[in-house]
């Protein structure tokens, strides 16, 4: 047996309110397609780092502060380094 339309019809309210998140999981999911494409041309297309990029990771692994919970390391021998 048929059901009438009646039965069927949906709440102009709940309509809009359905659409309205329908739209915003879209918007997210084509942020987080487009935050995916750019981070996988950049994993891509590396870029060396500046020697002042540079020092500052040298500063942050061996010029560790002393209250840091994780000693920092032991500066390289000019062997290590050759």
């Amino acid at each position: 047996m048929t059901r009438p339309i009646a039965d069927l019809d949906v709440p102009l309210p709940l309509l809009r309110a359905q659409v309205v998140d329908l739209v915003a999981r879209q918007r997210d999911a084509r942020r987080v397609e487009e935050s995916t494409a750019k981070l996988r041309w950049l994993l891509a297309h590396p870029t060396p780092a500046t020697p002042g990029e540079l020092a500052e990771m040298r500063h942050l692994l061996y010029d560790a502060d002393p209250d840091a919970t994780v000693p920092a390391f032991p500066y390289p021998t000019p062997q290590e380094t050759s």
